[in-house]
């Protein structure tokens, strides 16, 4: 039995691609080649894509998420070129909230799957023990 793709997946995948593409290469603001486009959501009926963004930890990604509001016209006309479909899916922009929990002992945010991890040394760690 065939595996079932579905449209909206296909285009999702080609909307984070273009937009990733647009934001590093086509947008006047600097600080919108920092952002990490993640995933999109797109219903099956393909009428808005929900971009989800990460930012570096430590930064306001509300201040982000004004800065891609500006320039969504942009955004969503360099889609529409790329895309090559009849209609373009509305764009809404998300900040994700993967990494939510923190470390107290630590400045930076830690993923969960961070946590649950032992403490392993480095290559180089291991090398000096070695001797």
């Amino acid at each position: 039995m065939k595996p079932v793709y579905r449209r909206a997946d296909r285009v999702s995948s080609e909307i984070r691609e273009i937009v990733a593409l647009v934001l590093s290469r086509f947008s006047a603001e600097p600080a919108l080649g920092r952002l990490t486009i993640l995933y999109v959501n797109l219903p099956d009926d393909l009428k808005v894509a929900r971009i989800h963004y990460s930012v570096f930890p430590g930064e306001d990604p509300h201040y982000y998420g004004r800065l891609l509001t500006r320039h969504k016209g942009l955004i969503r006309k360099e889609v529409g070129k790329l895309l090559r479909m009849k209609w373009v899916p509305d764009i809404e922009f998300l900040p994700s909230l993967e990494i939510a929990d923190s470390d107290p002992q630590s400045d930076f945010p830690v993923r969960q799957t961070d946590k649950d991890k032992k403490n392993t040394s480095s290559l180089m760690d291991e090398l000096e023990g070695e001797q």
